[in-house]
C-alpha cells in the first residue's frame, strides 16, 4: 500500500469517527430534552395531584351540607305533614266537641256546668 492510500483510508476513519462523535452528541442532547420534558411533566402532574386533593376536600365538605340540607328538609315535610294531621285532628275534636254540648244541652234543657 502507498502513503496516500493508507491517508485516504485514515481519514476515512477519521472522518467517520468524527460522524459517530456528532451523532452520539445529538443523541446525548435529545436525551436531555427528553428528560427536561419528563421532569416538567412530573412538575405538572404533582401540581395537578395537589390540587385534585383540595378538590376532593371541597367537594366532599360540601356533600355533607348537602346531606344535612336534604335531612332537614325531610325533617320540615314530615313537620308539615304532622301539622296537616294535627290541625284536622283538632277541628274533628272541636267538631265533636260541639256535637256533644249541642246534645247536652238538647237533652237537659240547659247548658253544660
Amino acid at each position: 500500500m502507498s502513503d496516500a492510500s493508507v491517508e485516504r483510508t485514515l481519514g476515512q476513519i477519521l472522518g467517520e469517527l468524527k460522524g459517530i462523535d456528532d451523532r452520539l452528541k445529538r443523541a446525548d442532547d435529545s436525551r436531555a430534552v427528553v428528560h427536561r420534558r419528563l421532569d416538567e411533566v412530573s412538575n405538572r402532574l404533582s401540581h395537578l395531584e395537589g390540587e385534585t386533593e383540595t378538590t376532593k376536600h371541597k367537594v366532599d365538605q360540601m356533600q355533607s351540607v348537602t346531606d344535612d340540607v336534604v335531612k332537614l328538609r325531610s325533617q320540615a315535610q314530615g313537620a308539615g305533614t304532622l301539622g296537616r294531621w294535627l290541625i284536622r285532628v283538632g277541628i274533628g275534636v272541636v267538631t265533636l266537641a260541639g256535637w256533644i254540648v249541642g246534645f247536652y244541652t238538647y237533652w237537659t234543657g240547659r247548658p253544660p256546668p
